[in-house]
C-alpha cells in the first residue's frame, strides 16, 4: 500500500512568524582566522575538486570537513554559540549536532541561488576573508546582511538565503547542525 491508500490530501494552512537571524563579529576572531585560513588553503589543496551545488563559486569542498581534526575547535567555537543562542535568545537549552560542513572560496561573478537548509535545525555562515564591495547575504529577498571579516551568522535552517553576483574575493564556513539534546 503506499501513502495515497491512507491519505487523501492534506488542507494546508499558514501562518507569519517572525524568524530571528544572529549575527556577531566575535572578539577573537582574528585568533580564529589566523589558525583557520591555513586550514581552509591546506584543504583546498588536498580537495581541489569543486562540489556542484546551489553554490556557483569558484571552489566549494564537500560536506565532510567537520570529520577532519584540524577543524575540531571551529566546530566546537561553533557548537557553544549555537548552544549559547538557544539558552539565552531562544530559551531553550539545546546541544547541538553537526549534520555538516563546507568550505567556500566566491571570486567575482560567483553567487548561491535560493535555497534553504531544511530539513537541518540551524544553519551558519562564518565569513574568514571578505575583500571590500562582496555581494551581501539576502534573506527571503528582505534582509540583506553584508559580509565582513570574522563576521558570524546563525539562522533557522527554514529561512531561504541566497548570494547575488559578487564583486569580490570572499572565503566562508557554512555548516548545518541538528538539535541534538536538551536539559
Amino acid at each position: 500500500m503506499g501513502l495515497s491508500d491512507y491519505y487523501e490530501g492534506f488542507d494546508i494552512s499558514s501562518v507569519n512568524k517572525r524568524l530571528p537571524i544572529f549575527t556577531t563579529i566575535p572578539r577573537d576572531y582574528k585568533d580564529i582566522n589566523d589558525k583557520l585560513y591555513p586550514l581552509i588553503e591546506e584543504y583546498r589543496n588536498n580537495h581541489s575538486e569543486n562540489l556542484e551545488t546551489n553554490v556557483r563559486a569558484t571552489w566549494r569542498s564537500d560536506w565532510e570537513v567537520h570529520k577532519h581534526e584540524q577543524f575540531n575547535f571551529f566546530v566546537e567555537w561553533i557548537l557553544k554559540a549555537s548552544s549559547f543562542i538557544s539558552a539565552y535568545h531562544l530559551h531553550t537549552n539545546i546541544q547541538y549536532d553537526v549534520c555538516n560542513m563546507w568550505l567556500m572560496i566566491y571570486e567575482k561573478g560567483d553567487y548561491a541561488i535560493p535555497h534553504d537548509h531544511f530539513p537541518s535545525t540551524m544553519s551558519v555562515v562564518y565569513y574568514v576573508d571578505v575583500e571590500n564591495n562582496a555581494a551581501p547575504i539576502t534573506f527571503e529577498d528582505e534582509l540583506d546582511i553584508h559580509p565582513e571579516t570574522g563576521k558570524l551568522i546563525i539562522f533557522p535552517s527554514v529561512i531561504q538565503h541566497k548570494v547575488n553576483k559578487t564583486n569580490t574575493k570572499r572565503v566562508v564556513v557554512g555548516m548545518n547542525l541538528n538539535a541534538g539534546f536538551w536539559d
